[in-house]
């Protein structure tokens, strides 16, 4: 027959403690590697396996019952208290654990993971230099084991023991013998902590005990940088140049220390190897590479040297996102359009993901008219993020621009609905929704879509535009109030924007359609005065004016003249030959 699961278990639990029971041998001196005879008795024997078991089963507080009668029954056997002490740790009564733990040392001395697991309860009461005496017993025990040895100082210093850890590096190098790599952990620290002159006298030191040690000599170079004694610090970097010539760390200092003496010319040589070494880490190329591109923007003589070193970084990290964005605007802020393109697609590939990285192609699509490309790149866009609302303002523009308004209008919609906190995106989005309507005709949802712009953000562009609008929708009597409303909007564009034609030539249309001729006259001489004199609308306008001020001849002159800028003739024709 077969065994059930459980029956089996009963069967194999029952046997193993027969065996026990006739044989017992229980572990002794933890960690020595032996075992010994211990004739315990069937009793101890019994809670020792009950609590072996409690604890394959993750009953701890069960399983503790069980050890604490061993340990009771035994008080000299160190693997019950180590095992009570253990279980503490586990629960967190980390009192108790070390109570356990000091019980489970006095036995045994010599056993180094008692000490570690002490080490463990102290820390957890805050005991920084009592975890550090134990573990310097652990870790020099274990020569050669730095894993050991760095996940203690680990543990110390992520509990903000400093000095302790100092201490564990410090003893493990005394009683073991020096490591290059424990002295450079050591550093880290120091570097961290330390004032000048103590990590001027640890950093010497260090030289002293590794005087073949290149990481020491460039931080020993470093230091003389930071404390401003520049020739030592050449002759430091010099002698590991002509030691290691391909070292990018040394060529990246040198780059520092010219640049330190004000010499950028003789920087950018060790520049040109640094950026082509993958011994300088990438965010330190990348913050000088952004301090060349703001001296290259605010002064042309370091256009050369940046486009030099760009050059560089797209051959050492052409797979880089921040490195193609930068070539990328660099291409952009030069014109060369074509080339920011193929930059901006290839950013596409590396970084799908970033927001930034559509918007920016979709830039570039603008400035080149590729509206019908730059379309389908925002819907896709938008299917990645549906809630920014930049996409949304762009693909509208890409679909007006190909006659798609109805869809541009759907668009422009998408994105009010989810534009939040940002005034100008909105009024921007409401006015190219207002545009969209006037496109298909909508005249009454356009005005609306202007003054949610206007709401939204205060645009004198916005309030011309809208102005002149209402001004050749509307006409006194009945238009009135629409009238005054784009005298408003006119007459605050012209305050913003004092000295600007165009909308001095709006505010003259809109005060001859509500009948104020000598001021409508006034405005337009004005606009012509400021760069509106040979514009044919502007023209017109003044021809209207003056023929409604009776004088009919200086306004058909006028309105051959605005003829003759390329006026309408359907409309000034017919207007020249009045009676």
């Amino acid at each position: 027959m077969m065994f059930s699961r459980t029956t089996w278990t009963t069967w194999m639990l029952a046997l193993a403690l027969s065996l026990s029971f006739s044989s017992c041998r229980l572990v002794s001196s933890l960690g020595k590697g032996q075992e010994e005879d211990v004739p315990y008795g069937k009793e101890t024997q019994l809670a020792y396996f009950e609590g072996q078991g409690h604890l394959l089963k993750g009953d701890l507080e069960d399983a503790y019952a069980s050890f604490l009668k061993c340990a009771d029954a035994q008080p000299g056997e160190v693997a019950f208290h180590f095992q009570l002490g253990k279980i503490d740790l586990e629960l967190e009564r980390f009192e108790a654990a070390e109570n356990h733990m000091d019980r489970a040392a006095s036995l045994e001395p010599q056993n180094t993971w008692v000490r570690y697991h002490r080490g463990l309860a102290r820390l957890a009461q805050g005991n920084g230099p009592g975890a550090e005496e134990d573990w310097t017993a652990f870790v020099v025990a274990r020569p050669g084991d730095l894993e050991s040895l760095l996940e203690c100082a680990d543990r110390l210093l992520s509990q903000g023991h400093v000095l302790p850890t100092l201490n564990l590096l410090s003893n493990y190098e005394d009683e073991v013998g020096k490591d290059e790599d424990v002295r450079t952990e050591a550093l880290r620290l120091v570097e961290q902590t330390a004032d000048p002159k103590s990590l001027g006298q640890f950093l010497q030191a260090a030289k002293k005990d590794f005087p073949e040690s290149d990481i020491f000599q460039l931080q020993w170079a470093r230091y003389l940088m930071a404390t401003d004694d520049l020739d030592a610090c050449l002759a430091e970097l010099l002698a590991l140049a002509q030691r290691r010539p391909n070292w990018g760390l040394v060529q990246f200092e040198l780059a520092e220390l010219c640049t330190r003496k004000d010499n950028l010319d003789a920087a950018l040589p060790h520049l040109k190897r640094a950026m082509s070494s993958d011994d300088v880490a990438l965010e330190s190329k990348l913050r000088v590479l952004l301090g060349y591109g703001l001296l290259a923007q605010e002064d042309a003589s370091y256009r050369d040297a940046y486009s030099t070193l760009l050059e560089r970084m797209m051959a050492a990290h052409g797979e880089e996102p921040a490195v193609v964005e930068l070539a990328c605007d660099w291409a952009y802020q030069n014109d060369a359009l074509e080339e920011a393109l193929d930059l901006a697609l290839l950013l596409l590939e590396l970084a799908p993901g970033s927001v930034e990285t559509w918007t920016n192609l979709m830039a570039i699509r603008v400035d080149l008219r590729q509206w019908a490309p730059m379309a389908a790149d925002a819907e896709s866009a938008i299917a990645r993020f549906p809630l920014d609302p930049l996409l949304h303002y762009y693909r509208g523009l890409a679909l007006g621009e190909t006659g798609q308004h109805e869809l541009a209008v759907k668009a422009y919609e998408g994105g009010l609905n989810v534009v939040l906190d940002n005034p100008m995106l909105e009024g921007a989005l409401a006015s190219a929704l207002a545009s969209a309507l006037r496109e298909m005709n909508d005249l009454d949802q356009s005005e609306v879509a202007f003054e949610r712009s206007l709401r939204a953000m205060e645009d004198a562009f916005v309030l011309n535009n809208h102005a002149y609008f209402l001004s050749t929708r509307h006409a006194m009597p009945e238009g009135q109030a629409r009238l005054e409303r784009a005298l408003e909007c006119s007459t605050r564009a012209n305050q913003l924007r004092p000295g600007e034609g165009n909308f001095m030539d709006t505010q003259a249309h809109i005060l001859y359609k509500l009948g104020r001729h000598n001021d409508a006259l006034d405005w337009i001489l004005r606009a012509q005065e400021n760069g509106m004199g040979g514009d044919a609308v502007a023209l017109e306008h003044e021809g209207d004016i003056r023929w409604a001020l009776d004088e009919k001849e200086v306004a058909r002159e006028v309105w051959r003249r605005a003829l003759e800028a390329g006026g309408d003739e359907k409309v000034l024709n017919p207007k020249i030959a009045r009676p």
